[in-house]
């Protein structure tokens, strides 16, 4: 055999070994490639449903706690959310403490505000219920956060039971208002509790 066509069909033969083992190696990059972008995506698919499950529980415990309070607080948190406005981020830990620190002023204003009525003579009480009706109306005219929101409206719920239990108490000195000094000392407790969840 002549030694050029020899030489032709070994250069054949490499170039098509070389092209296959090209191919081979092509084909080897794009499925491992595609093996990555299927990982990638199958990791990505978990992440986002531990987020979804992650973001179900957290909804089923707010709903929980929510149902867990007075339908008084209730009816203040939506009536509170309606106002809400859904172009305002209400998620900064900052604004968080902004408005804790309003609701805490209030409710130390409150305290001081309740010990007053309540070494107030009956007859002189309506001045001392006045400020607390006062200091209730501030309150409730506050925007917070979400979070903050359930603290104010448990606020709110315990402002209404007192200054209840001294109206009761002007009007027939012999009313029982036990059970609207204990309803104001639950849902302060809810205030404090939901205060310090929100803001640590």
């Amino acid at each position: 055999m002549d030694i050029k066509k020899i030489l032709i069909i070994a250069a054949i033969a490499l170039l098509a070994i070389v092209g296959f083992n090209y191919y081979s190696s092509a084909q080897s990059r794009d499925s491992i490639a595609a093996r990555q972008a299927e990982t990638e995506a199958m990791r990505a698919s978990v992440a986002q449903a531990e987020i979804n499950k992650a973001n179900q529980a957290k909804a089923e415990q707010s709903r929980i706690e929510l149902e867990a309070m007075p339908e008084k607080a209730q009816k203040i948190i939506a009536d509170k959310e309606a106002e809400l406005r859904p172009d305002t981020q209400y998620t900064s830990i900052d604004l968080e403490k902004e408005d804790r620190a309003k609701l805490d002023e209030i409710m130390r204003r409150w305290g001081d505000a309740s010990v007053v009525a309540g070494s107030t003579a009956r007859i002189a009480l309506s001045s001392a219920v006045k400020d607390l009706q006062s200091i209730r109306r501030e309150a409730e005219s506050l925007t917070v956060t979400p979070c903050l929101t359930r603290a104010q409206a448990n606020m709110l719920v315990g402002m209404d039971a007192e200054i209840l239990g001294y109206i009761k108490f002007m009007s027939n000195a012999k009313a029982d208002i036990t059970k609207d000094m204990i309803e104001k000392y639950e849902a302060h407790a809810k205030y404090f509790e939901i205060i310090k969840k929100c803001t640590g």
